[in-house]
């Protein structure tokens, strides 16, 4: 369960903790996997846009549904390792919880159940009951209450052929793995044949000076054959000791291709581009566009739709308000290498302040960094007919 929230531990427990040991490897690939996706997530800023009361016009907000997705979703979390839990909940468990509670001052309050039943309901909205939340400290707490789909945020990733699919190749690659496993052991354990002429006399012990089975005989020569240290191993000139496998030996290569292959399908199962996988991406990489788009997006999508269910509402959301994730910086943009294009967003009508948010940059309080100067040579089309947009 919740123990602490470390790049990739947190989700590394869920995952193992109903896994067999032979599901080592793949299991530690699709930690990885999934540790990619939250950490993106999970860095993003999420806006909040709500109609000014006084031009009617919808604008970009922070207020107190901003602060508690972003900063504080409730008294113990900040908005970053919530939405980590989240999202890594969502993808190991293919399913999550949102409680939305409210504190004395009626502050929306978000946590994340930790455990919870779901009715049975198809037609109607679904209840929880059952519910448990707990800490990054393994402290927990029961809910007697029953939530619904008024103070709560339900996502669900059911996709049976899918976990079909990724079932069934983690028990064939498992099984891949076991066999070359014990062919390795089976090719690189000693094994030892004692050859003896004739009848088998008498062994005697020469520190006891007593008789000894040959099983016995075996067992001490066997002993100093396989230890560690140094070891003299006393062997009669009667007897002729041959090492069955010296010309067995097997290297690991077999087994490091399977696991590597393992990884590569993970990657391929998750839409992740191998370089963004294995963090050796180049310059001229275009990974990581095809990483947020493809692994990131859809996933995006499904937690705004939750957002603006539940803490937009119909009515507003109609009306024009929104709350969605800022994707502008998942890139990193470095603004010396950007200037060519900022000056041509500028020619394009955007604005100081505008260019300054797609940057990572703070505002400028400042009149002339809200303008818009539109410098091309543009026309628009007015009955047919164009003329010069000045």
């Amino acid at each position: 369960m919740i123990k602490r929230i470390k790049s990739g531990e947190y989700i590394f427990d869920i995952l193992l903790s109903s896994k067999k040991k032979k599901d080592y490897i793949y299991t530690l690939a699709e930690a990885h996997a999934i540790d990619l996706i939250a950490k993106t997530i999970s860095k993003c800023e999420i806006q909040v846009f709500t109609k000014n009361k006084k031009t009617e016009k919808i604008e970009e907000t922070k207020n107190n549904t901003y602060w508690r997705l972003n900063l504080q979703p409730n008294y113990n979390e900040n908005g970053t390792i919530f939405l980590y839990k989240l999202t890594a909940k969502l993808l190991t468990e293919q399913k999550a919880l949102i409680l939305i509670n409210k504190d004395i001052n009626n502050s929306k309050l978000l946590y994340i159940a930790d455990d919870f039943n779901t009715s049975n309901s198809i037609l109607y909205a679904k209840t929880f009951s059952d519910i448990v939340i707990a800490d990054d400290e393994g402290n927990k707490v029961p809910l007697f209450k029953k939530y619904t789909s008024e103070d709560t945020i339900y996502y669900s990733l059911r996709n049976s052929n899918l976990i079909t699919a990724k079932e069934s190749f983690k028990n064939n690659s498992a099984n891949i793995l076991n066999t070359i496993q014990k062919n390795f052991l089976k090719s690189n354990t000693p094994k030892w044949r004692l050859k003896i002429p004739g009848e088998q006399p008498t062994m005697i012990d020469p520190t006891t000076n007593q008789s000894i089975s040959y099983d016995k005989y075996k067992e001490k020569i066997t002993e100093g054959l396989l230890s560690e240290d140094e070891a003299i191993v006393m062997l009669s000139e009667m007897f002729d000791l041959i090492n069955l496998n010296k010309d067995n030996n097997k290297n690991l290569t077999d087994y490091k291709d399977e696991a590597k292959e393992i990884s590569d399908t993970v990657a391929r199962l998750w839409n992740i581009p191998l370089d963004v996988f294995y963090g050796s991406k180049t310059e001229k990489s275009t990974g990581n566009n095809d990483f947020i788009t493809f692994a990131v997006s859809p996933y995006f999508e499904l937690l705004e739709d939750g957002f603006n269910v539940s803490l937009v509402g119909k009515k507003d959301y109609l009306s024009g308000e929104y709350i969605k994730f800022n994707r502008t910086n998942l890139n990193h943009r470095d603004i010396i290498d950007s200037a060519n294009g900022i000056d041509k967003l500028t020619a394009d009508g955007f604005s100081r302040n505008e260019i300054n948010k797609l940057l990572g940059l703070p505002t400028i309080d400042e009149d002339w960094a809200n303008e818009h100067n539109l410098t091309k040579n543009y026309a628009n089309v007015k009955g047919g007919v164009k003329e010069n947009g000045e």
